[in-house]
């Protein structure tokens, strides 16, 4: 099959490979192109093999962690010891696969059903396997799985969605079951547009909670119809504190998906015994700096004296349980379900969907790539 991938040009020659227009993440070069992968060797029989599925991925997006895993290997190539680097690269964790083959010992999946992965942290699903992501390689096409590391999901769920469903709808849904909301309760969803953040509006919305999201983006009149009754708030990166915004008051909880851009201002915007939970942070690389976030003072003794003072938590969180899937897919409606996808591209066009998925701010929902 055909996939996208980085190439590392100074080891593989370009007229060997169909190579896609050059794209930009954080100032470096990145160049993709399409290599053809044929299926891999599964033997069914093989005791090795006992656990585990071979899949074929139908689509795949990626995370925000993936920009970091994609700069970083762009880098490797591009650098003095690019002869260490590998010739490709593959990049993607969210995917939706067709199982080809399976073990012996796979009892819960059938040839040709679609799966999803279950990111699951930190329990290991199954003893000896590894807890957390699935893969960092969706775009690698064949997939050689552990059964415990994938789940089965719905049929009124398209390939699209499917795509760009786990990581989300996992995290969302343990970040929401941390906090223990409580009725009549104010909530604060930060980061409007991030991925994460509109499966936890999702999630709130669907248990009836008040909630405020807060962006720093111009939002269309569709884009705010999507998270109604939900409160769309404006706010300009130049804020040093929100509070500064007449119209945002204070909140019980907080869910924020980068926590060095605003755990002092979201701390100071909590009730006294509030909850501030957080599933990630938005500088990952040096690269990533932004002239914006010398507004983001983070200033590590008022924040723990707030946090005593009015018998505040921080809660941490990290993916989620497998249950957390479970009952993200269980509560899937397509018709109530409001995270879009922000379009589906061909391999071919694989340098926009990479452009699309990290350069493009106004972008809401993933970019999804669809392997025919």
């Amino acid at each position: 099959m055909k996939v996208l991938t980085i190439v590392n040009t100074d080891l593989v020659s370009e007229k060997d490979v169909e190579m896609l227009p050059d794209i930009s993440i954080a100032g470096s070069k990145i160049k993709c192109g399409i290599i053809e992968i044929p299926k891999p060797t599964f033997n069914e029989c093989e005791k090795e093999n006992d656990h585990f599925v071979l899949v074929k991925v139908l689509a795949f997006s990626c995370n925000y962690r993936d920009k970091a895993i994609i700069l970083k290997s762009a880098l490797k190539m591009q650098g003095e010891l690019n002869f260490q680097a590998a010739p490709f690269a593959f990049f993607g964790s969210d995917f939706v696969a067709t199982v080809v083959a399976k073990g012996s010992l796979v009892e819960n999946f059938e040839i040709g059903q679609r799966v999803i992965p279950n990111c699951a942290y930190p329990e290991s699903p199954f003893p000896g396997v590894a807890a957390g992501v699935v893969t960092n390689e969706a775009s690698k096409g064949w997939l050689r799985i552990h059964k415990s590391k994938l789940t089965a999901i719905p049929d009124n769920m398209d390939d699209a969605i499917a795509a760009s469903f786990s990581i989300g709808g996992q995290t969302s849904t343990s970040m929401v079951r941390k906090v223990n909301i409580k009725k009549g309760e104010r909530v604060l969803v930060l980061s409007g547009r991030s991925n994460t953040s509109m499966f936890i509006i999702n999630n709130l919305l669907e248990k009836n909670v008040d909630t405020t999201v807060l962006t720093t983006s111009t939002w269309s009149k569709e884009e705010i119809s999507l998270i109604s009754p939900a409160k769309l708030v404006k706010v300009e990166k130049s804020f040093l504190k929100w509070k500064e915004h007449e119209d945002l008051g204070t909140f019980d909880v907080v869910f924020d998906p980068f926590f060095d851009l605003h755990l002092e201002k979201a701390v100071n915007s909590l009730k006294t015994y509030g909850r501030y939970i957080t599933c990630g942070y938005k500088n990952q690389h040096n690269k990533f700096m932004e002239d914006t976030d010398k507004f983001n003072t983070n200033n590590l003794k008022s924040i723990i004296l707030k946090v005593m003072i009015n018998n505040m938590s921080i809660i941490g969180n990290c993916i989620g349980t497998s249950e957390d899937l479970e009952k993200a897919l269980a509560n899937y409606n397509p018709s109530s379900f409001i995270v879009p996808v922000d379009g589906c591209y061909s391999v071919e066009e694989g340098d926009r969907f990479v452009a699309q998925t990290y350069n493009n701010r106004r972008r809401l929902g993933k970019a999804v790539l669809v392997y025919s």
